[in-house]
């Protein structure tokens, strides 16, 4: 059933057919087609100094947020004007201007239009004043000035290292009386555009012809006065009154042709609408119907009037606040059946045959806010199955450019509440509160836990030194009507990828996992305070559980393997957390999603999800816990991350309607970000390594006011994601249970990646390719697209999805696989002018080696990075992500298949030819190619130098045996996750990822007879094994099925 107010547009969101199509419309039904026309429209912002302050804010509607323009320097009101002499000038933050980027150089963020312009007073007898001057250092620009010794005005225009000047006005300005002096650029159609001057807003001279096209980015701002602080050409007596931009924005008009019944093409099946914008009462129910070309009839339900819930539905929701102590119903209540999309479907063949169509649902009228921060929520209604996710971020007065801009000072938690869930008849449904029965935020349990902890730092949870995690901004709740069901399982495993989970004693050490969450741990071992055993998913409890009863029970399992695993050392590392899905729970998950370390999540497939995938009426061996339960909540709290942010009061994803949107992650693990694009397109984490933001422990207390409003409340619960750590991927749930919530998070995660860097391998340093942020990014793009829908509002499209990865694929191939040099035109010399060149070397080196690393020093192979990209590589081919791909471009097609390519050539030639090279710097997962040293001694050339794995001995050594390694440890295992990546290479090689060939098997013999020997060695253990192998095994990290059905 589809359903439209009166007076509105209502889209139908058919999928579209092939062929003709005949369609049946029904009396009293107007049935339109939506054609869409690009188009533009001016916007517009200005700096008057008129007030005479010597800051002033941009009005108008051209910009994201309002942008300072200020005096630096001894400038002077006089007049209504701002009086600047030679060591003055006005100088902006950066406009944060977006005009689409294109993977060609000469064309990217090119502005259809852009006007520049100065109201002031020049003072006559000056030559080469900057009255305007917007530059990028080796970006781009666009400048007004008078010409020297004339008083015509002057352009120049910039991109990259090119500039094109000589453009003058043929009119003459008028010095020492205000004028209004503009410059306008506009874009053609081939090479260059046109510049024509404008005075008191007149033509001044012009359209002149240009060569090339100015470039602005998003980063950039401009001066009056001076050029990027360059003062040497200001001159004294300069008069402003205002300065403005315009520029032309791209919108999409639409218009609503008549469609009758006859036939139509099923492409434009999509484009139907029911254009009721005449009708101004309720209609019943009326049935559009269609059949197909395949003789197929389809039929859709339409109904002009509210949606029908009905009794014993969840309704509405209605927020108490508990601040006082008791319950206070809020008066806006949020009936949920403002609809926002309907008759939504996966556009994945598959998925959109198993999953039934939904409705995504809004609030009727305004929703509860309390101290600055909105109380929301977000509905799926499909069939008798209801959704609703809670959400909580900043209003508009508090964060203008939520969730843009800096919160420095801001109070980020939600006040003690509960929601109460009714239907249409008031009747209770569903009351949301934490497990024994208190309010959420509740004033009982402390933001952060302060009790005792035991000497490792492990928080001593009692019935009197309670903790209970506490939600900010961004984070989510989820409240569902009943479990959503499962999808076939054939569907499920022709679809997901299966893997030989045949160790039972995986990750089975009490270090095997080694997470950490600052709210309840109090730091001490490991990188940055990691705890050796947190978050292990074998152990975690069902239910909360305290200290006391978790170290109580060490030892007690009914694994037959758990000796080592389930010792009080564990059991104390896990004491704090519980699985079962309650709000703002994370089931261990790790908020600071940086620094080194095992996580069970830390993989393409958490772990709980990928033992259910493969044992889907498996029992976890600790206490017969399926699995299915255990990977439904697993995922469910992804929704508690703060990540899930509300943007003009939606949540919805950040890149939709605008893949290479220019916005960026900002005080993230690894730093600021980049500073240039300015705060109101920026998303702070206001994190980073967490000696720079963490002051105490035990409790914990953050800095003031960058970490938090005060030292007990960090403003996202100390959650931060980057790049490398990047791998939350709680889209697959939507591929094992009907639902598409979890492809929702899953999108949202993907939105935090690609702020970090928006992009999958096509970085100009030449990292990603072979780095585990690489890996991630291409998993979450793979997972969008599965899992993509082009009628929701809350997903991307495929078509969204595709445009960024074949963008990032064809970028990739025109920088660094097709260039010369580049990987096809590799260089035969790496010393072009006598010095090593390591990105020459990385382009040779991986004609030989496959996926290689570079630093300063050497080319290297990390190695669990690599066998992510491998991983990563072999569920986008079972996804069909790859395949949509190769037939997108045909300069994707041939990066993925070189890639595909490098990586049998690297698990080929490291298994067959040098299973003992031993590993470099002290790990178990660094292999050393060339060092610029061995590449200066062979004077650069690539010839002299090895090029098979085979040769690589005489450089690196060799190790007695291919399991160990010795350094100044002694003998050391070569057991970790690199090393079962390897292991498991060759066959998702060959059963995932389609690779054939004698060295091949070959490869995979070999390694499959390493696993057999240490899987048998281990089992002679008895309840010890897992002790020696297999300490950090991950599910994913095992051999491929070569059924893969």
């Amino acid at each position: 059933m589809i359903y439209g107010d009166p007076g509105t547009v209502i889209p139908l969101n058919i999928p579209p057919g092939r062929g003709d199509h005949v369609l049946s419309v029904p009396p009293g039904l107007v049935v339109a087609r939506r054609v869409a026309t690009p188009g533009h429209q001016p916007v517009g912002a200005g700096w008057s100094f008129a007030a005479g302050s010597a800051f002033v804010m941009s009005s108008g509607d051209a910009l994201p947020a309002r942008v300072p323009l200020a005096v630096i320097g001894p400038g002077v009101a006089q007049s209504g004007m701002m009086r600047l002499d030679r060591s003055a000038y006005l100088q902006s933050k950066p406009l944060g201007v977006d005009f689409g980027t294109s993977s060609d150089p000469a064309r990217t963020q090119t502005p259809h239009r852009l006007r520049c312009s100065f109201r002031g007073i020049v003072p006559a007898k000056v030559d080469g004043a900057l009255l305007f001057a917007m530059t990028g250092w080796g970006t781009g620009s666009i400048m007004l000035s008078t010409r020297y010794g004339s008083d015509q005005l002057e352009c120049t225009i910039g991109r990259g290292d090119q500039t094109e000047g000589g453009f003058f006005s043929t009119a003459m300005r008028r010095p020492g009386v205000e004028q209004l002096l503009e410059v306008e650029w506009r874009d053609g159609s081939g090479a260059g555009g046109t510049i024509s001057f404008f005075i008191d807003g007149k033509p001044a001279g012009g359209p002149f012809r240009t060569k090339i096209k100015p470039r602005v980015a998003a980063g950039m701002d401009f001066s009056v006065n001076a050029s990027l602080g360059n003062m040497r050409q200001a001159i004294d007596g300069l008069l402003v009154r205002e300065i403005r931009v315009g520029f032309d924005r791209p919108v999409t008009n639409y218009s609503y042709p008549l469609v009758v019944s006859g036939p139509v093409d099923g492409a434009i099946l999509p484009d139907l609408v029911v254009d009721a914008r005449a009708v101004t009462a309720p209609q019943p129910a009326r049935t559009l119907a269609w059949r197909g070309a395949d003789g197929s009839v389809a039929t859709l339900d339409v109904t002009i009037g509210p949606i029908d819930v009905r009794p014993g539905q969840a309704y509405k929701a209605i927020l108490e606040d508990w601040s006082s102590g008791k319950p206070v119903a809020h008066p806006h209540e949020l009936v949920m059946t403002r609809i926002a999309a309907q008759n939504c479907r996966f556009e994945d063949d598959w998925l959109g045959a198993a999953q039934s169509a939904w409705i995504e649902c809004l609030p009727q009228g305004p929703v509860p806010n309390i101290g600055g921060i909105d109380y929301r929520c977000e509905a799926i209604r499909c069939g008798d199955y209801v959704q609703f996710q809670f959400g909580y971020d900043w209003d508009a007065a508090t964060m203008p450019a939520n969730p843009f801009g800096d919160p420095s000072g801001k109070h980020s938690y939600m006040v003690p509440h509960k929601w109460r869930i009714y239907d249409t008849d008031d009747l209770p449904i569903a009351v949301i509160e934490t497990p024994d029965g208190g309010p959420l935020n509740g004033n009982d349990k402390p933001y952060l836990f302060s009790g005792p902890h035991d000497p490792r730092g492990c928080a001593m949870i009692s019935s009197t030194d309670r903790w209970y995690p506490h939600g900010t901004v961004r984070s989510g709740v989820i409240w569902r009507s009943g479990d959503p069901g499962s999808h076939d399982q054939a569907g499920i495993r022709r679809t997901v990828p299966l893997f030989d989970l045949s160790i039972p004693f995986g990750c089975h050490l009490d270090y095997s996992v080694n997470g950490f969450d600052l709210r309840i741990f109090s730091g001490g071992q490991g990188n940055e305070g990691q705890a050796n055993g947190f978050g292990n998913i074998r152990v975690i409890p069902w239910k909360q559980s305290d200290y006391r009863k978790m170290t109580g029970s060490a030892g007690r399992t009914r694994d037959p393997y758990g000796r080592m695993l389930y010792s009080a050392n564990s059991m104390a590392a896990n004491a704090a957390l519980w699985l079962e899905y309650t709000p703002f729970n994370v089931q261990g998950r790790s908020p600071v999603t940086g620094s080194g370390g095992m996580r069970d999540d830390r993989q393409i497939i958490p772990e709980p999800v990928a033992w259910h995938i493969n044992l889907p009426d498996g029992v976890r061996p600790h206490d017969g816990l399926p699995w299915r339960a255990i990977a439904l909540d697993y995922l469910t709290g992804y929704v508690s991350d703060p990540v899930h942010a509300f943007e003009k009061g939606r949540n919805i994803p950040l890149f939709k309607g605008n893949a290479r949107r220019p916005i960026v992650a900002r005080n993230h693990y690894y730093g600021p970000g980049d500073s240039a694009v300015p705060e109101a397109q920026a998303w702070y984490q206001q994190g980073g390594r967490v000696p720079n933001w963490l002051r105490e422990t035990a409790p914990l207390k953050v800095t003031v006011p960058y970490a938090g409003d005060t030292p007990s409340t960090p403003y996202f619960g100390t959650f931060q994601v980057d790049k490398l750590h990047g791998h939350q991927f709680p889209g697959w749930g939507s591929m094992l249970f009907r639902t598409p919530e979890f492809a929702f998070l899953g999108h949202r995660f993907w939105d935090q990646n690609r702020l970090y860097s928006n992009d999958i391998l096509s970085d100009p340093w030449l990292d990603l390719w072979s780095s585990r942020e690489g890996a991630w990014a291409f998993l979450h793009a793979a997972l969008a697209w599965k899992t993509a829908s082009a009628a929701s509002q809350r997903l991307y499209s495929r078509a969204e999805v595709l445009d960024f990865a074949v963008f990032d694929l064809e970028l990739f191939h025109d920088r660094h696989y097709a260039a010369t040099p580049g990987f096809l035109n590799p260089p035969i010399n790496l010393m072009p002018n006598g010095k090593v060149e390591m990105h020459l070397a990385a382009y040779a080196a991986a004609q030989y080696f496959g996926p290689v690393a570079k630093d300063d020093g050497r080319i290297y192979q990390h190695e669990f990075s690599i066998g992510y990209w491998l991983s990563a590589l072999a569920a986008g081919e079972k996804l069909g992500f790859n395949t949509a791909l190769r037939s997108a471009s045909p300069k994707a097609r041939a990066v993925l298949d070189w890639l595909i390519a490098m990586h049998r050539k690297r698990i080929v030639g490291r298994i067959n030819e040098a299973p003992n090279l031993p590993p470099i710097d002290g790990s178990n997962y660094l292999v050393g190619i060339w060092t610029a040293d061995h590449i200066a001694k062979a004077g650069g050339e690539v010839a002299r130098l090895p090029r098979r794995y085979a040769e690589l001995e005489p450089l690196w050594g060799k190790t007695a045996k291919w399991d160990v390694y010795r350094d100044d440890r002694g003998t050391v295992s070569r057991d970790g996750q690199a090393m079962d990546q390897l292991i498991a290479g060759p066959s998702l090689l060959r059963y995932l990822l389609g690779q054939t060939g004698d060295d091949l098997i070959a490869a995979q013999s070999t390694a499959n007879g390493w696993r057999d020997t240490k899987k048998a060695e281990e089992l002679a253990k008895g309840e010890q094994a897992g002790s020696g192998w297999f300490t950090c095994l991950q599910a994913t990290n095992n051999p491929a099925k070569a059924v893969q059905s």
